[in-house]
């Protein structure tokens, strides 16, 4: 996604990352400290030199309490980007030119997103950035650490930064947790907030990008970084009531018509994981190729793909 002009701040995908931060999103359970790290070309953030160099420096200086850390980049027109939403789309594939100007409404909704944040996290924190981040942070009072940032120096004060944060700071359940935790985070931040306790309840687990409850699988990371879900996991977020389908029939096939389709939630966009629901029980669930209203309204047409049928 190139993001090459000022009305890019109002693309429906932008404002919509910025809606859901806001409504859908809170840090994980268990951090103490924060850390402000700006962005980077490379997309995920995490496999590029700067942010390889900032982790290994923070994972110095937390040591065996580096779960307690939580890392949130900066960055426009998204304003903020969550470490476990890095790899969601839109966050892990735009692109934006580097100029070191920021205008102000790009400051604006930097500012208003990082203290959305700093309110929910309530944390300590830190900011290893420069140039408009700086004034970013300043505005909002966040400490920020003085030397260049990949500089030995620099670096060196953000792992000491990292190290005073934790200081007297315990975490023995917030390491077994934090892998869970940035998943439900991903759930809340697909589904709506409370879906991450409903998919990844207690007792949970995560092997190779798939979720298990009680030796059975529930979700699966998809390539855009959000959750596919299996019969499973749709009977858990069921009792949220969002991104269903009420059908009126029970489906033989994988390929299900807007015809069948009684009533859709508002809220499903196309490519969306949805639940197809026959008399209130769980049938399928699938991908949205059509949006709520459209499933709902239409007499014809592919609406819903189905991966899984009961």
């Amino acid at each position: 996604m190139k993001l090459i002009t000022q009305e890019s701040t109002t693309r429906p995908e932008v404002l919509r990352w910025h809606r859901r931060l806001r409504e859908r999103y809170t840090p994980p359970a268990g951090i103490t400290l924060s850390v402000i790290l700006p962005c980077s070309d490379r997309k995920p953030y995490s496999l590029s030199r700067s942010h390889t160099l900032f982790r290994e420096r923070i994972r110095r200086g937390a040591g065996k309490g580096w779960p307690l850390v939580h890392e949130v980049i900066l960055t426009s027109p998204l304003g903020l980007v969550p470490r476990e939403l890095e790899g969601v789309y839109p966050a892990s594939s735009y692109d934006v030119p580097v100029t070191g100007h920021w205008s102000h409404e790009e400051t604006e909704i930097a500012v208003s997103l990082l203290k959305d944040y700093l309110a929910k996290a309530g944390t300590r924190t830190i900011a290893h950035v420069d140039g408009a981040y700086r004034e970013i942070c300043g505005l909002l009072g966040v400490p920020m650490t003085q030397g260049k940032l990949l500089s030995q120096e620099g670096l060196r004060e953000l792992e000491e930064g990292v190290r005073a944060g934790l200081e007297g700071v315990g975490g023995t359940e917030a390491r077994r947790e934090r892998a869970l935790e940035d998943l439900r985070r991903v759930a809340d931040f697909q589904f709506g907030l409370g879906a991450g306790e409903h998919i990844v309840p207690r007792g949970a687990s995560v092997k190779g990008g798939r979720v298990y409850l009680e030796g059975r699988q529930v979700a699966a990371v998809r390539k855009d970084g959000l959750l596919a879900l299996t019969l499973e996991g749709a009977r858990l977020l069921l009792p949220c009531g969002r991104y269903t389908a009420r059908l009126n029939f029970k489906p033989e096939m994988r390929n299900v018509f807007a015809a069948g389709i009684e009533a859709a939630d508002g809220d499903i966009r196309p490519e969306d994981e949805v639940i197809a629901l026959y008399e209130g029980e769980v049938v399928g669930v699938g991908r949205a190729v059509l949006n709520g209203e459209e499933m709902a309204r239409s007499k014809r047409g592919l609406a819903l793909a189905l991966r899984h049928r009961a």
